[in-house]
């Protein structure tokens, strides 16, 4: 599990200090949830009547799927078998507006596989690699022309810590640019530095591998040590190429989120003129990204929070940020995202199992120990994920020390919680890092909450053989876990203070405490457990008072009409892109005249 990008943990030290107040809080309620059953499944059909009942959720609420008795469909199959029905039935029963959470239960496939490529999508990979390359190649010739008009200058390469094959061609793009763009700011100031006599001459240079290098955007800058020439900015070529840029950055900025499907060497073109060739090589390497679906594969319940997206709205192919994450904000002019979490396990009866230690924690308290699985990791720099991520296991241990009357285990030493006994009632854990090998360390009280961090440790709950985490921990008795489909990178994973934090304040159910603390959606992880289980609910321990206030929960957002939202979406990106189609082939009309 390779690390990722660095995170901030302010908002944990503010919940530490007791600086959160708490607001008022609408509480989720079953009628807000929908049951997602198969019903070609007894025992699935089985498991949502027992969620309906003893939760109280309706029973419209409760949608039956034809669905194959199996952990994986293909993209397709989910699109037809899932999407569709899901929401003609949402809107059918007039529950689009109202349903915030999706409670998936036993006999509904895990995982979706990642798309099949259209004869199109194949050629505009094919076109977008080709422009990759041929773009990297270019800049990589101006790079050492701007390098070569400063020759006093000493000339250092940036490798990568993570190999080429690893990342997306967007990062690769994102260690490449800086690197020409240093070269050709020390260009741009030793050009500055030449007395009169020689400066004509190297700024003319200067400005036409500019030109090539970031077109008429960055020739157009102030402050760049470029707009100044033998051209006036007065001149009405440089006015009509302002009004121009001025006239299409308000599409530009869409483009990233989905392939483009038409008109496509009119865009590429004219991204060149506009933004040079480090234009074409951010776009192009955005596009293989979006077309490259090394990464598209998901589990079922995180494609399902994009219910109400259409796959030509967010990039399928890779991850998709969380809005409801702690340190995100909502956009109000975004479709919504559903809450989904899974009633599932070995057996049906280990997944109704799940509802009744939740109730069971909920009317007793949750009792037991307190565990924290650490390493004594010490993080390196602000780019070391396992070293952050230990040093919150350390962190939770503090929070549930200050805000609880729990008692807390905290195992700082490499080797993991391994023998049996070794952690006998517990009431949370959390911790790393026995790759898909269950240790049968642990014995769960009713309502017991926790996860492991570590790759596909829920890539199935219903083989026999499994060793994973979520089969055995569910099997065992938990009440609620999470893990992977597939590799998930470590980011994907709740930070546990975060984690521990929220849940500990009483305000949030299980579902909304995993979404505040979860970055990303469309991605591989899943929640298992009752959504709208609150063990601390009444319970939580005082904290002082602060003019801020803690996360806004994910069941207060507003939803509106999804479907309306849906298509007001459609209009305003197939409007966008005409708008822009039309600038661009008016300027090329007009330039092609002016040409003549």
């Amino acid at each position: 599990m390779r690390p990722p990008l660095p995170h901030t943990t302010l908002l944990t030290l503010l919940l530490y200090a007791g600086l959160f107040a708490h607001p008022a809080h609408a509480e989720l309620q079953p009628k807000q949830v929908v049951i997602l059953t198969n019903a070609k499944s007894p025992e699935s059909l089985a498991v949502a009547a027992h969620y309906a009942a003893q939760r109280g959720v309706p029973t419209d609420h409760i949608v039956r799927l034809d669905l194959p008795f199996r952990d994986n469909l293909t993209r397709q199959e989910y699109d037809d078998l899932v999407v569709s029905p899901l929401r003609r039935a949402l809107k059918e029963r007039d529950l689009a507006s109202s349903i915030r959470v999706v409670v998936t239960t036993y006999g509904v496939p895990l995982r979706i596989d990642a798309p099949i490529l259209s004869k199109d999508e194949k050629a505009w990979l094919t076109e977008a690699q080709s422009w990759v390359k041929a773009s990297r190649t270019r800049l990589g010739h101006i790079r050492s022309a701007f390098e070569q008009m400063t020759p006093d200058l000493p000339q250092s390469d940036h490798p990568t810590n993570v190999p080429a094959q690893e990342i997306l061609e967007i990062a690769r793009t994102a260690t490449f640019l800086p690197r020409v763009d240093q070269a050709w700011r020390a260009a741009v100031q030793q050009v500055q530095r030449l007395p009169p006599s020689e400066s004509e001459r190297a700024l003319q240079e200067l400005l036409q591998l500019t030109q090539q290098y970031g077109g008429w955007g960055i020739l157009l800058q102030k402050g760049t040590g470029t707009a100044q020439s033998d051209i006036s900015t007065d001149n009405p070529t440089m006015a009509a190429w302002r009004k121009l840029l001025e006239q299409t950055s308000p599409y530009w900025a869409g483009f990233g989120r989905e392939p483009i499907r038409s008109h496509r060497r009119l865009i590429y073109r004219w991204t060149e003129h506009l933004f040079g060739l480090r234009g074409v090589l951010e776009m192009a390497s955005a596009e293989v990204d979006l077309l490259t679906y090394s990464y598209a594969d998901a589990s079922l319940d995180s494609e399902l929070s994009l219910l109400w997206w259409d796959r030509d709205l967010y990039p399928v192919a890779w991850r998709w940020a969380n809005p409801f994450y702690q340190d995100s904000s909502v956009n109000p002019d975004d479709l919504p995202i559903l809450m989904v979490s899974r009633l599932d396990g070995p057996t049906a009866e280990v997944a109704k199992g799940l509802v009744d230690r939740a109730l069971q924690a909920e009317r007793s308290g949750l009792q037991g120990t307190v565990y924290f699985d650490a390493r004594g990791l010490k993080a390196k720099d602000a780019a070391d994920t396992y070293g952050i991520y230990d040093q919150s296991l350390r962190d939770a241990a503090e929070v549930v020390k200050q805000r609880s009357e729990y008692r807390v285990v905290l195992d700082t030493v490499e080797a993991t919680l391994s023998q049996p006994g070794a952690a006998p009632d517990v009431a949370l854990y959390i911790g790393w890092y026995r790759l898909r090998s269950y240790e049968d360390a642990f014995t769960f009280k009713p309502g017991a909450i926790g996860y492991h961090m570590a790759s596909a440790e829920a890539i199935t709950v219903h083989d026999r053989g499994e060793r994973g985490w979520c089969k055995n921990a569910l099997e065992r008795g938990i009440t609620a876990t999470l893990g992977s489909v597939g590799e998930p990178y470590l980011d994907a994973f709740p930070e546990p203070a975060r984690f521990t934090t929220l849940l500990l304040t009483g305000k949030y159910s299980l579902s909304e405490v995993y979404y505040l603390t979860s970055r990303y959606v469309s991605w591989r992880m899943v929640l298992f457990g009752d959504p709208l289980y609150n063990p601390m609910r009444g319970r939580s321990r005082p904290t002082g008072s602060s003019a801020m206030s803690l996360p806004v929960s994910p069941s207060d957002q507003s939803l509106g009409d999804p479907l309306a939202r849906l298509a007001q979406k459609h209009r305003e990106q197939d409007s966008q892109m005409a708008r822009l189609v039309k600038l661009l082939l008016d300027a090329e009309t007009g330039h092609a005249t002016s040409a003549r």
